[in-house]
């Protein structure tokens, strides 16, 4: 079961929906939450949300406001499953989305300080997915992906690649607007 790691909701376990999930795993995440420690006040989208592990791990962290998006029902409630067990915390600004991960960006230009994907392995991702990714994202964003090592991505260049690293079969890419 996905859980948060630190800061204010720190040890909630977070339930799954009901299909065939690959939640993203803790040492994962813990890479991608000590590499990049600035989350106050941020502004983030969690695209391919899922249960909602990153998301509320960065809300735990500080940001202010966080837009999860997947077009599973199961996905979407069990999110607001989660919101609502956050009772005697302070309810930060959240939305859900039930919609298409690959298109939702091309509606937000300049929005997000930090944008989390983390797309089924086998979903190709288009070049228009990675442009309405730099679209989204404000001047010194962050875009952080995890992918299959088996699977071929490109990025255009307006996001520069600051980070990657590998754990086992997942890889974790990290760019800046």
């Amino acid at each position: 079961m996905p859980r948060i790691i630190s800061g204010e909701y720190g040890g909630l376990v977070i339930k799954s929906p009901g299909y065939d999930l690959r939640p993203t795993s803790d040492k994962v995440k813990e890479y991608i939450f000590n590499v990049i420690r600035d989350w106050e006040n941020a502004v983030v989208a969690d695209l391919f949300a899922g249960s909602g592990s990153l998301g509320f791990e960065a809300l735990s962290r500080g940001a202010s406001t966080v837009v999860f998006v997947d077009k599973h029902f199961d996905s979407i409630q069990t999110i607001h499953n989660t919101i609502n067990r956050l009772h005697g915390h302070e309810i930060k600004d959240i939305h859900c989305y039930k919609s298409n991960a690959l298109t939702f960006c091309h509606r937000y230009p300049d929005n997000f300080d930090r944008i989390l994907a983390d797309p089924p392995y086998k979903l190709p991702l288009p070049d228009s997915f990675f442009q309405s990714i730099g679209s989204a994202l404000k001047t010194g964003g962050l875009f952080i992906l995890e992918f299959s090592i088996h699977e071929k991505s490109c990025i255009f260049p307006e996001l520069k690649l600051v980070k990657e690293k590998y754990f086992g079969e997942t890889g974790v890419r990290i760019y800046e607007k």
